[in-house]
């Protein structure tokens, strides 16, 4: 026979559960209500392409140390 303690336990795991859905789809019913306003104006397009085909030399010495950090190395140019 299921003790109270177990039928208690259930019955508060059911009820975290069911709140916890509720709050979900709460979040998601404001986010689509919000993007079909017109709100969300992210296209997912980078504003200046043309700046991410050529990385400066900053970003190659940080791309440098992490990959020496990894522990690979690349062969010196001669």
């Amino acid at each position: 026979m299921v003790g109270l303690s177990e039928l208690l336990a259930v019955f508060v795991m059911i009820a975290i559960s069911g709140y916890l859905m509720w709050t979900v789809l709460g979040i998601r019913q404001r986010r689509m209500k919000y993007a079909a306003e017109g709100a969300d104006d992210y296209s997912g397009e980078a504003k200046e392409p043309d700046a991410l085909t050529e990385p400066d030399e900053e970003a190659l010495e940080d791309m440098d140390q992490m990959l020496e950090q990894a522990g690979f190395s690349m062969p010196e140019e001669e």
